[in-house]
């Protein structure tokens, strides 16, 4: 997998303040921000181009990430000139992917290894999950016999930010502005073609200015 989409077009809005001057993705924990973190995990897995779909405040992230240069890798942008939604941001750029891709949230904090995500055969996607957490007590989504669901026998998960998704999931949604479960990933997984898998490893899906705060006062 040597190609990633990260998403980093959002306003922050329960990152207020912050998000006033800058994008959510550059919030820094310690020396370093949650993108460019994600960005040096992504080349440290073997991820070699990186497509960033951008809208609030984006050229602050253009100014900070420039080429990629100076992580190894090849940065381009895809750059909304109104907020498209999870789904149509990648369907924006979708013309940039041949071949399944990576997703990620600019702004998670995690460890996961990328180099071992890929799709099964005949599969359109395949997601990442991790144990509901306090703000999503209900999860997203069930996990049977590696088969995501939205309904199903036993535990509820939640959608860690992290998949792998053919570029064929988007061909025939004709919407401009879309989410990416309702639209792409759950008329897929009715039709068997999502796996999945949980990941119990460090993983914050960092939804508040609060949270990020408390996370980097616990590592500095």
């Amino acid at each position: 997998m040597t190609k990633a989409f990260v998403l980093a077009a959002g306003q922050g809005k329960r990152f207020l303040p912050f998000s006033e001057r800058k994008p959510k993705p550059l919030f820094k924990i310690g020396e370093i921000s949650l993108i460019e973190r994600n960005l040096n995990n992504l080349k440290n897995c073997g991820v070699d181009e990186v497509v960033i779909n951008i809208f609030h405040l984006g050229e602050k992230i253009i100014d900070v990430l420039g080429d990629g240069s100076n992580y190894g890798l090849k940065v381009s942008y895809s750059i909304e000139t109104e907020l498209l939604g999870t789904g149509g941001g990648i369907a924006n750029a979708i013309h940039l992917f041949k071949e399944p891709f990576i997703v990620l949230s600019g702004d998670v904090w995690t460890d996961f290894d990328f180099s071992n995500l890929k799709l099964q055969d005949k599969k359109l996607a395949h997601m990442v999950l991790i144990k509901n957490p306090i703000s999503n007590q209900k999860g997203d989504v069930c996990l049977t016999e590696g088969l995501v669901k939205l309904h199903g026998e036993g535990s509820t998960y939640t959608y860690s930010g992290i998949s792998v998704l053919s570029p064929k999931l988007f061909q025939n949604i004709d919407k401009k502005k879309y989410g990416l479960w309702e639209e792409v990933l759950l008329p897929a997984s009715l039709n068997n073609l999502v796996s999945g898998e949980l990941f119990d490893g460090l993983l914050d899906n960092l939804n508040t200015l609060e949270e990020a705060e408390k996370l980097d006062a616990s590592l500095s």
